[in-house]
């Protein structure tokens, strides 16, 4: 709560249950296995807590990954009361198992403005094992597809597909990525609230994530700062030239 004290409680829903848990396993490549979860708290989001007044023409809502059908409550619920409201959506694999569960989500990627997957769960939902294949059969207003360090794939409405490459944080060694997924939602939605530019954004993201990767948790992050695309910018290329004295001490606050 120390945390989001710092943004403003009034739009944060508090109930006395426990926080939501995951028991998670990684791979040598950091890939995720979910031993366990316990949603707790989080088992009590719905379309019906939503502030719908706080949604305006200019808002972005963003839809962590919860089960397929009260996600698509909560997207007919924002959109009927502020159909210019931005959607954007993000899944587990644990949510792409069950044939009813696929069929949602990919409604869903036809609803909302965002579609965001990584590349192993777009050819799970696409059932292909290959990502180009998935590209060509998943359709989405905007498919984003997550590709790590590589940065990530655009697929729009039309067919149009395009990479865009990844700025990333140098980073000596990956410490925890847990939760590195939703950081890159928060921080490309972040970004194109600001500028309107997808591949802007994308960087933003990709740099992000990476220094969220860097530490525990979110302690890499909670003191960072920046103005705008380009000061986030300017900071990794400071530390790639080795002026990170410099660097931390203007954007650490």
């Amino acid at each position: 709560m120390d945390v989001l004290a710092s943004l403003g409680l009034r739009y944060i829903k508090v109930f006395n249950m426990p926080s939501t848990r995951f028991e998670i396993s990684y791979d040598a490549r950091w890939d995720a296995r979910y031993v366990k979860a316990s949603y707790g708290a989080g088992s009590r989001v719905s379309a019906s807590i939503l502030p719908v007044e706080a949604f305006s023409p200019k808002s972005i809502v963003h839809v962590s990954p919860i089960p397929p059908k009260r996600a698509c409550k909560i997207v007919e619920r924002v959109k009927s009361k502020s159909p210019e409201t931005l959607i954007s959506i993000n899944t587990w694999m644990g949510y792409i198992r069950g044939r009813r569960n696929r069929e949602l989500l990919k409604e869903l990627a036809l609803k909302s403005d965002f579609f965001i997957l990584n590349d192993s769960e777009a050819k799970a939902l696409a059932g292909t094992q290959s990502l180009s294949t998935a590209l060509k059969l998943l359709k989405a207003k905007m498919l984003v597809v997550t590709l790590g360090e590589l940065g990530a794939i655009i697929s729009r409405e039309g067919g149009e597909v395009q990479m865009v490459p990844a700025l990333n944080f140098p980073v000596s060694k990956v410490v925890d990525t847990t939760g590195a997924g939703d950081v890159w939602c928060g921080a490309f939605l972040a970004a194109y609230k600001v500028s309107g530019d997808i591949m802007r954004s994308v960087t933003a993201a990709s740099i992000i994530s990476g220094i969220k990767c860097s530490g525990w948790g979110f302690e890499k992050l909670r003191n960072l700062r920046f103005r705008g695309i380009e000061e986030l910018i300017d900071y990794v290329i400071g530390l790639r030239e080795g002026a990170v004295q410099k660097k931390l001490t203007d954007y650490v606050k």
